[in-house]
């Protein structure tokens, strides 16, 4: 780099000169190259900074020569210590008080070649090793691993380490305000360490992490997101975009299960794989050339039984070993609030953090935790850290402000609010949406909630449902009735005995098109007689179109369920994975690894053990079959053996959304969440439907069918 500034002193003008070269052979080069002047002025330059991150082989004198008399070699780092104070920066990191345990933690390095598109699995015994070494190669990493797993006291470590780079920034985005840019976030963090003013101080900040001279740490990125998708992810990427480069090593943290369902967010990271048109023209749209994008090697920090969070808690509780983490962390606030007096504290906590989280809100001031829980949560008196109750549950999170030490105790906070069901239609109403997590859905799946039922009546009321990565409370405004089970061959035979001779009906939706019969394609079944043989009438009726499967529900007196019913029925009050509860089981479920025999877990996999021989086998099977596999509120198999229409369309209104996954996909894509578009048309051996009737009267009927 090189500048020349000129000033006017008197009647004359007086030039000084900066160079700034990573290599003095480099800086050799050069003047050699330009005979000792990069720019040649009217007058001698007065002085000559050279900045100089190493000396190189070049003699002394050689360069001497060049530069003139009146010149001034320094260090690199010399010079920017005196821009810097990086003592300021990370005195949180460095103070007793931060300094938290660290065991090594088992983990894989999976690293793509850009050119080749190879990946490469590295298996390690200690990831703190691992991404020291990563971070001394100049490397941008993605560390990911579930809740608790250690992943902040690992980044917090590595940016405390003067070994592995001279200048270290580090961000915890968990306590980045939503609506305020990280471009202003780092530079309000960074003001006190650097002379400069706000906006020259993120400019440095810049160049030494895009010329790979600084480490740049950014911890909980999936906390920092404006909404837990793979939209608002990819605007903080944007945000972020600026930090990276090809010569970067900018370190960040994930949880796992933020990224596990967002092929989206996998493709962004990924530079060797091929994104999706649709991803290539919202980084675009949103400021970022994909081109740019550098490379990240993919850390995944190990999941043993008990997670080093876990661990600690356990021991310093005195807990027996292989408690859930909800009861950890609830025993630890427990204990907390009685050491200090205050036990009866405990009910007023999910109202105050626990809806608070699902407003977005993190960080709180002293003053909203004593407006939020009044005078008994500060002793003596005082409005500070150390004299408030839950003071060993927080941190500093900036002056008079605070967190939780780990975002899991509000989660926890939050799935307790929300087991009340007045509570959830509470939430239901949040203008944009409650800011929703995996991790709270998973806490909200163990607490007890209502009883479950036998009749197949879905209340009305609010429920949680989504993905993963976009989680949401809807509210279902009037209670239906379920068909306990998929609508079977022998129900449908009495349909198709009541046809009109084109095959047409009486029941048919108005814009049915003129081409649609709803006589089954018996050249495209797998089984030609699967509608004439008696040894199939349990069996689900597939290769019905969605045109037929509407027809059907109105000679029934019935209707096809919105996707929003379906799921809401299938997964309960409590938003589990799969109807029986969070807890995969193959003997409940028809899906392709039950016909492979061992769980199909990649793409890879499910092409080599499922698509050859186990397809030619595999297939609907009868819709009693698996009594285990039953909702909350009784009804049966909504998950794999066949994909079920409901009556919901998106964009496209040829097209219909279609739930709970069939016999030929993998486990990890037949749970409760699980959704697909379909062409109304179409038909399928893995496609079929059951129906629902809306409740008018308060008496009870029987389940249907």
């Amino acid at each position: 780099m090189y500048q020349l500034f000129c000033r006017e002193s008197g009647m004359r003008l007086e030039y000084v000169e900066l160079m700034l070269s990573r290599d003095a052979d480099d800086l050799s080069t050069v003047l050699a190259a330009s005979g000792g002047e990069l720019l040649r002025t009217r007058l001698p330059k007065l002085t000559r900074f050279v900045v100089l991150d190493d000396d190189g082989g070049t003699a002394p004198g050689a360069l001497h020569s060049m530069l003139g008399v009146d010149f001034r070699i320094v260090r690199y780092d010399g010079f920017v210590d005196t821009i810097v104070n990086l003592d300021t920066h990370l005195a949180d990191l460095t103070s007793p008080a931060q300094e938290e345990p660290r065991a090594a933690v088992p983990a894989a390095a999976l690293t793509i070649d850009p050119r080749t598109g190879e990946s490469t699995m590295e298996q390690s015994g200690d990831a703190g090793e691992l991404l020291t070494r990563l971070a001394r190669g100049s490397a941008n990493v993605l560390v990911t691993g579930r809740p608790g797993s250690g992943k902040s006291t690992l980044l917090r470590s590595l940016a405390a380490n003067p070994e592995i780079r001279r200048f270290r920034f580090y961000f915890d985005l968990g306590l980045k305000p939503k609506d305020e840019p990280f471009s202003e976030y780092a530079a309000r963090l960074l003001a006190p360490a650097m002379a400069s003013d706000r906006s020259r101080a993120y400019e440095l900040f810049l160049y030494l992490i895009r010329s790979g001279t600084a480490l740049c740490v950014l911890d909980a990125v999936d906390e920092g997101v404006d909404e837990p998708s793979a939209a608002g992810f990819l605007r903080l990427f944007t945000d972020l975009a600026a930090v990276l480069s090809a010569e970067s090593a900018v370190v960040i943290s994930s949880r796992v299960s933020f990224l596990a369902d967002s092929p989206q967010v996998r493709q962004l990271l990924d530079s060797g794989a091929g994104r999706s048109e649709q991803l290539v023209e919202q980084m675009y749209a949103n400021g970022v050339d994909p081109s740019r994008v550098p490379h990240f090697h993919v850390v995944r920090l190990a999941e043993p039984e008990a997670t080093p969070l876990e661990k600690r808690l356990t021991t310093a509780l005195n807990l027996p070993t292989g408690r859930p983490l909800a009861d950890i962390l609830g025993a630890h606030i427990s204990r907390t609030l009685a050491e200090r007096g205050q036990p009866d504290l405990e009910p007023r906590l999910p109202a105050a953090f626990g809806y608070a989280f699902l407003t977005d809100r993190t960080v709180f001031s002293l003053v909203d935790v004593h407006r939020q829980l009044g005078a008994n949560a500060f002793k003596d008196g005082r409005l500070d850290l150390d004299a408030c109750v839950l003071a060993p549950l927080l941190r500093p999170a900036g002056p008079d402000h605070v967190a939780f030490v780990h975002t899991a105790y509000q989660e926890l906070m939050a799935a307790r609010f929300l087991a009340e069901p007045a509570n959830r239609n509470l939430v239901a109403d949040l203008p944009g949406g409650a800011f929703l997590t995996e991790q709270v859905r998973a806490f909200l799946a163990g607490i007890p909630g209502s009883p479950e039922t036998d009749d197949g009546v879905l209340p009305a009321g609010a429920y949680l449902v989504g993905p993963a990565e976009r989680l949401l409370i809807r509210r279902v405004e009037r209670p239906v009735r379920f068909d306990r089970h998929a609508v079977t061959v022998a129900r449908y035979r009495r349909f198709l005995d009541a046809l009109d001779a084109d095959g047409t009906s009486p029941w048919d939706h108005p814009d049915q098109p003129g081409y649609v019969t709803h006589r089954p394609w018996t050249d495209r079944l797998r089984r030609p007689d699967y509608y004439e043989n008696p040894r199939y009438d349990a069996h689900p009726a597939i290769f019905v179109s969605w045109w037929s499967a509407y027809a059907f529900a109105a000679f029934e007196g019935k209707r096809l369920p919105t996707s929003l019913e379906w799921e809401a029925a299938a997964r309960g009050t409590d938003g589990r994975l799969f109807p029986w509860g969070d807890t995969p089981d193959g003997t409940r479920i028809n899906c392709a690894d039950t016909w492979v025999g061992r769980p199909v877990v990649t793409y890879q996999a499910w092409y080599r053990d499922f698509a050859g021989d186990a397809v030619r086998r595999a297939g609907a099977t009868p819709v009693d079959e698996r009594p285990g596999n039953r909702s909350p509120f009784g009804v049966l198999d909504m998950v794999g053996n066949c994909w079920e229409w409901t009556s919901t369309s998106l964009d496209d209104a040829d097209e219909a959304v279609i739930c709970g996954g069939s016999y030929d996909n993998p486990m990890r894509a037949v749970q409760t969440s699980s959704k697909g578009i379909y062409r109304k048309r179409g038909g399928s051996n893995a496609v079929g439907f059951r129906c629902v009737q809306d409740i008018h009267t308060s008496g009870a009927e029987e389940a249907t069918a």
